[in-house]
């Protein structure tokens, strides 16, 4: 996979490297980064791609605009967790739901008996419908930031299949210790990162590749 910012000269490639380090120093072009992938228009700026093709930014790639403040329960992230709920409960688990199943009948025709008129109900309970009434959601117990965001990053590149993240700030909401738990976490786990800042940090992880832009738009790269 590649990235090319409007105002580098080349793409970069994570294959070597899977954390960039965006530094853009002119704070009006950094605004406009980061209002750009924010109201979808990220097209304007940058192209990722993959074997020489494009790829769909709404698909493959996710902004994560606050990295303290996000919801584990992301409606297209829960969508796929429970589709993958059903599946498991219909191939591992199909004789413990054709019981309960059979037992919520039991129960709601012995109700039924118990009122002089008539009532029908649904005998015919789908997988999916056990699995809403449960309410299955991320455990996000953690008061440890880094540690949530680590967690939320493998939920979305798992089920979402996102293969890249835009982040911001990283070095301005962590400490260092953090930032190398979170880096060194997405190493181990083939998660892309592409941590925007404003200025460079004073102290750069190993695992970070550095690109910035200065204030006159000109390009320094620096592989690590």
């Amino acid at each position: 996979m590649k990235m090319l910012y409007k105002y580098m000269s080349a793409p970069v490639d994570f294959e070597n490297s899977c954390i960039k380090l965006l530094v853009i120093e002119d704070k009006r072009l950094f605004r406009k980064t980061i209002l750009s992938v924010y109201h979808n228009d990220e097209d304007e700026l940058f192209v990722f791609s993959e074997n020489y093709k494009p790829m769909y930014f709404s698909k493959n790639i996710r902004f994560i605009d606050d990295i303290l403040t996000f919801e584990f329960a992301d409606k297209k992230l829960m969508t796929k967790v429970n589709a993958s709920f059903e599946n498991m409960c219909n191939v591992n688990f199909f004789n413990e739901i054709n019981n309960l199943r059979e037992c919520c009948n039991s129960i709601c025709e012995s109700l039924a008996k118990e009122y002089d008129f008539d009532f029908d109900f649904c005998n015919n309970i789908e997988t999916s419908a056990f699995l809403k009434l449960f309410a299955f959601t991320p455990r996000n117990d953690s008061e440890n930031s880094a540690e949530r965001l680590v967690r939320y990053l493998k939920l979305l590149k798992n089920y979402l299949g996102i293969k890249c993240f835009l982040l911001q700030n990283l070095h301005l909401y962590l400490n260092d210790e953090e930032i190398e738990m979170i880096l060194s976490s997405a190493v181990a786990h083939n998660i892309c990162i592409v941590d925007i800042e404003n200025s460079v940090p004073a102290k750069i992880s190993k695992s970070e590749s550095l690109i910035v832009i200065d204030k006159d738009l000109c390009e320094i790269v620096d592989k690590n």
